[in-house]
């Protein structure tokens, strides 16, 4: 080379001088001002050493490749400077025909306005896209060194992460860093993209469950790294388990459930019978009493014996009312399409002469068809109705008015609103909520009868009918139910 050392030495440009196996040899005094390396630093040491590993061996296929015919090759490549920055650099190289020796030129590759731009402006919409997604995306060289990362991990500094050896591996639970080097290996060498779930270990050795996607960076041909895109599943995962115990737990209350019901319905069919036989034999014994020895009685035998038929009779009513509230419960709904008119119209008949001696007025528009049990919507009439009629003001005649209105949901009818109106003597609101509760009277026996579980049927039917009942109303200014029911019924869902 020595026809050609003034103009190695005098280049303005870096160049080094390699033997046949890439070794440097010579470094020329425009080197160390450009990248940083002494001459010391660098003769004796491959230049290969001086590029990043994966690109290293394209370096060395390209040299092996120069041809000692005195032509030039070049490369686009990246070379680490003294700071241990990695510089983009376009290397020119020649081969001398007689020693087999390579003269390098290494050119840091400047950008023009253009080129800087245009790669500002990529890196503005990818730091744009990494930063809003709600992913981790993490980036990293072929050895495991994060490069880049979008965001702090939870209890891990990302200098702890970025540049540090095998940091892709770092917030892995140690038992599952085996399958995931597996992984990675599996990614660099076919260039495939794998997608798995994994657990990551705080820190505060608290677990989280990531599901991830490993794929590889390509140059052109070449793998040069890896792109990982990972995401938080950990609350999704702890709700899921929560919602499998919730599961189990109504599968156990329905059991617990079907289990009191049956009980219940026992409870029913013993009060039926057992309770209600003494009660019958007191009203007959009673009767004969009253019927053949009434006369021999004094009067106040004869209250005695007064006062106690009623109390029978009340005690038959409130026998009556609980096994028809608890049959709500524990009998099978069996729902069909169910005409209210028609439903209204029997209701009416039963009552007739309780409305005729009341002089009462029952006013009714059309009434939808909706989806229910039958005998429960008759139940719902009646007792609304009676109760109406009932509660009348002494110098009224009761007036009872039932409107109703389908209300549309997307665009079609779903569910009903019927109000049943009187002008009756009318509930204070602090009262409102009270009258639905079951054996729940405002009066005194004396001056109005029943046994006060007629409006919690009404209430209990309309929440197994998945709807609502409320009241509107004020002393002395009558009264409004409101009862809102759907026209169809859901189907219940089976639990395993």
């Amino acid at each position: 080379m020595s026809y050609h050392e003034p103009i190695f030495a005098m280049s303005l440009d870096p160049a080094v001088l390699l033997d046949s196996q890439g070794v440097v040899t010579r470094v020329n005094d425009s080197w160390q001002p450009t990248f940083g390396h002494s001459a010391d630093e660098l003769v004796g040491q491959a230049l290969m050493g001086l590029l990043p590993p994966q690109e290293a061996e394209h370096l060395g296929r390209w040299l092996g490749d120069l041809a000692p015919d005195g032509r030039p090759r070049e490369l686009h490549t990246r070379l680490r400077a003294g700071n241990g920055e990695y510089r983009l650099t376009h290397l020119r190289a020649l081969r001398a025909p007689e020693s087999g020796d390579v003269c390098l030129i290494a050119r840091e590759r400047w950008l023009d306005d253009a080129e800087r731009d245009h790669l500002r402006q990529i890196g503005h919409r990818w730091d744009a896209l990494v930063h809003c997604l709600p992913d981790f995306v993490v980036t990293s060289d072929l050895d495991g060194v994060v490069l880049t990362i979008n965001r702090e991990v939870p209890g891990i500094p990302t200098d702890q992460l970025v540049g540090r050896p095998e940091s892709m591996f770092t917030p892995i639970a140690p038992d599952e860093r085996p399958a995931l080097r597996q992984r990675f290996a599996h990614v660099v060498q076919t260039g495939e993209t794998l997608t798995y779930e994994t657990q990551v270990l705080y820190p505060d050795n608290t677990y989280g469950t990531f599901e991830s996607r490993l794929g590889p960076i390509f140059d052109g041909t070449r793998i040069t790294g890896t792109v990982l895109v990972t995401r938080d599943l950990t609350r999704q995962r702890q709700a899921e388990e929560a919602r499998r115990a919730a599961e189990q737990q109504i599968r156990e209350y329905t059991i617990q459930l079907e289990r009191s019901n049956r009980e219940l319905e026992r409870f029913a069919s013993v009060a039926s019978h057992d309770l209600q036989e003494p009660l019958r034999k007191i009203q007959a014994f009673g009767d004969r009493l009253r019927q053949k020895y009434a006369e021999l009685l004094p009067e106040a035998g004869r209250d005695y014996v007064q006062r106690m038929q009623e109390a029978a009779k009340r005690m038959q009513d409130l026998i009556n009312d609980l096994l028809m509230f608890s049959r709500l419960t524990t009998k099978e709904q069996r729902h069909a399409p169910v005409n209210l008119n028609k439903i209204l119209t029997a209701v009416l008949s039963d009552l007739e002469v309780r409305i005729e001696e009341n002089e009462a007025k029952i006013e009714a528009e059309g009434l939808p068809m909706l989806e229910a049990d039958p005998m429960h919507m008759r139940q719902l009439f009646q007792n609304l109705i009676s109760n109406a009629i009932k509660f009348r003001r002494p110098d009224h005649a009761p007036v009872v008015k039932i409107t109703a209105e389908e209300l549309p949901a997307r665009g079609r009818a779903t569910s009903m609103v019927m109000r049943v109106s009187d002008n009756g003597i009318g509930i204070d609101s602090k009262y409102h909520e009270r009258i639905f509760g079951i054996f729940e009277r405002l009066h005194s026996r004396g001056k109005y009868e029943g046994t006060g579980v007629g409006l919690a049927v009404c209430r209990k039917i309309c929440e197994q009918h998945g709807g609502a009942i409320r009241v509107e109303s004020n002393p002395d200014a009558g009264s409004t139910f409101i009862v809102e029911l759907p026209l169809r019924q859901e189907r219940k869902h089976q639990y395993p």
